[in-house]
């Protein structure tokens, strides 16, 4: 999805585990290794997670609920 930074960063952090893997079992020739490694830390050392905001729900207010409950009613003194 475009605009998730978190899973970029997972995907990132993945990329990493792989690289390491794929020169660990010789998959990746020496002549490549330090730049891989080198590009693959750059990018996951700026890509960062950045949570979106939250997602506000209108609040609707009660009529008739609170401090503002008597308004406009009457009230007998003295019964």
């Amino acid at each position: 999805m475009a605009g998730d930074s978190c899973r970029a960063v997972a995907l990132a952090r993945q990329l990493q585990r792989e690289t390491i893997a794929a020169i660990n079992r010789g998959r990746v020739p020496t002549s490549f290794q330090e730049n891989l490694t080198g590009a693959v830390n750059d990018l996951a050392a700026r890509v960062t997670c950045v949570p979106p905001p939250p997602t506000s729900t209108p609040t609707t207010k009660e009529h008739g609920h609170g401090k503002h409950e008597k308004h406009g009613k009457k009230h007998k003194d003295g019964d």
